[in-house]
């Protein structure tokens, strides 16, 4: 401060502010000493303090210093500290624009701003974010760019503590339930885990919850939205993002978890079991829940005997068939078979799945090898079969089947006899019926028919029959007086003419299989003018003749009219 200008508060602040930047352009003509224009800025928090994840707004003056009029717009850039968004802004004539939190506002500054005068108070509303993200105070500051009189950069800050949460105190409370039944030894139950918030203030950042087994019950699933869950030496952690935080009286998506019971010997008559939130806040106490089950000790003692059927209906395939097979799990012990039921199925050589149904199964799929359980809630009692397994596959070339398929399933579990948990069928397969009745031909006009002109006929064969059909394909067409032949065209086909009849041949090298058609095969004809067509009548009708293995197998025909 060395150009003899008296110095003032709004000058010390400028001198002295550090940090953020809020630069100002906007000034008359700063090269003329006899007229200068000096710029200066302020800027105040409106609030004390503000809360986590609250709103505060910061008030921004623009005045002139200088002793001189500053006559052009007037541009303050603020770029915002972290954890700090814009949200909007107030002033009269200010336009504000932000990206990539960096705010810009200008004034038009019409009327020009003379010396003393200030710019109307431009408002900055801003929204603050969680405490890893702003700390304990905000610190923004203001820098004037211009290139008045005074010193060219401007600064001037403004602090405010940052405390509490914006409305209250977050309060999470965590529920575990069961419906109460008795669960026998060998099978699953579900336990329900509910977190909420009961407190006054919202609940922000992930909600971590662990949940330690007891002795004799594993883990074997878990649902929810949002939830992610791992388990380790049964222990299981469930992490809840919580993106949006969670208001007062709200709670997250439900958490469950389905769990297998052992033996008596492990469990016992009951099991207890607890959840606990892993996070801080307002009430610890209602932090953990626990629930209680009762184990069926009532359970008969007879042996679980599993026995396994996969059965087909015998017919022979041949390459390029689908077929299924079914498989059926059944309990042939004295006692009530407990837990899940996993079933292995290695396709053979040759054979691909297609498809795999079967009520309350589960199935996957990887390198040939299909893998089905069955959840078994209920128990399978002895004498009871759970619902069939249907594994639809398609056949392969015979150079990778063979004559036959043989496929086998395995049940992938303990009990009283494992010598039923495997069983196989073979299935013949033989070569593709080989006969050309099923051949059908088609035969249509490729566009209008005029006298003196080019035209078309399509001829379509394809095999409508569950059959393949070796060997060439020959079409015949005896074309009608004054219509004659100029080409052919078709991928594979070949033709002639004699006679007025044209000759086409197809050599169908790989046979043509069921739903299969040869590539459409193009007559290109010409029509006699119409003072040289015979018969005087400007209706015809053609016949195309299908021929295989030496004899006619289709016939079709098409009637159209020649127009001038």
């Amino acid at each position: 401060m060395t150009d003899g200008r008296p110095i003032d508060r709004r000058r010390v602040l400028q001198a002295i502010g550090a940090g953020g930047a809020l630069s100002i352009a906007g000034c008359s003509d700063p090269d003329d000493p006899t007229n200068p224009c000096d710029l200066s800025v302020t800027k105040e928090s409106v609030a004390d303090s503000v809360p986590y994840g609250g709103s505060t707004e910061f008030e921004i003056t623009v005045c002139n210093d200088g002793d001189g009029t500053c006559e052009d717009s007037v541009t303050v850039t603020d770029d915002l500290p972290g954890g700090v968004t814009y949200a909007a802004h107030t002033g009269t004539d200010w336009d504000c624009t932000e990206s990539g939190g960096v705010v810009t506002c200008e004034h038009p500054n019409a009327n020009g701003l003379g010396p003393g005068e200030c710019l109307p108070t431009l408002t900055l509303a801003v929204d603050v974010g969680p405490q890893g993200e702003v700390g304990d105070a905000i610190r923004n500051c203001v820098t004037v760019e211009q290139g008045d009189a005074d010193q060219p950069h401007k600064t001037d800050c403004a602090d405010v503590p940052v405390t509490g949460s914006v409305d209250g105190e977050c309060d999470l409370a965590i529920t575990k339930e069961h419906d109460g039944e008795s669960v026998a030894p060998g099978s699953t139950t579900e336990f329900e885990i509910t977190v909420c918030n009961e407190g006054d203030g919202t609940c922000r950042g992930p909600v971590p919850v662990v949940d330690t087994l007891p002795n004799g019950v594993t883990f074997v699933s878990s649902g929810g939205s949002g939830w992610s869950v791992t388990e380790t030496g049964s222990v299981v952690t469930a992490e809840h993002q919580n993106g949006g935080g969670l208001a007062p009286g709200d709670c997250l998506p439900t958490l469950t978890l389905e769990v297998a019971f052992g033996s008596i010997d492990e469990t016992g008559d009951a099991i207890r079991n607890c959840a606990s939130i892993e996070a801080d806040d307002a009430d610890p106490t209602n932090n953990r829940s626990c629930v209680s089950v009762p184990v069926d000790t009532s359970v008969d003692d007879g042996d679980c005997d599993l026995a396994i059927e996969k059965t087909h209906d015998g017919t022979p395939v041949s390459p390029g068939d689908t077929t299924e097979f079914e498989i059926t799990v059944c309990n042939e012990g004295d006692g009530t078979c407990r837990g899940r039921i996993p079933i292995v199925d290695s396709l053979p050589s040759g054979v691909t799945l297609v498809d795999v149904t079967g009520s309350g199964w589960s199935i996957s799929a990887s390198g040939g090898v299909v893998t089905a359980t069955h959840p078994n809630s209920g128990g399978l009692a002895p004498g009871a079969c759970l619902p069939t397994l249907t594994l639809e596959i398609e056949v392969g070339s015979m150079d990778e089947t063979g004559d036959a398929i043989r496929n086998c399933a395995s049940i992938e579990a303990d009990d009283a006899n494992v010598r039923n948990n495997r069983d196989c069928v073979s299935v013949p397969v033989q070569p593709p019926q080989t006969s050309c009745e099923g051949l059908n031909v088609e035969k249509r006009t490729g566009g209008q028919f005029e006298y003196g002109q080019v035209s078309t006929y399509e001829i379509d064969v394809c095999m409508l029959e569950e059959q393949t059909c070796d060997g060439q394909i020959t079409v015949t067409d005896a074309l009608p007086d004054g219509i004659s032949f100029v080409s052919a065209s078709g991928s594979g086909w070949s033709a002639s003419a004699s006679g007025g009849t044209v000759t086409a041949t197809h050599p169908n090298s790989g046979g043509l299989g069921a739903g299969q058609c040869l590539p459409t095969l193009v007559l290109s004809v010409e029509v006699a003018p119409v003072d040289q067509f015979p018969g005087g009548s400007d209706g015809v009708r053609n016949c195309a003749r299908l021929s295989a293995d030496g004899a006619v197998v289709d016939e079709d025909c098409v009637a159209h009219v020649i127009t001038n």
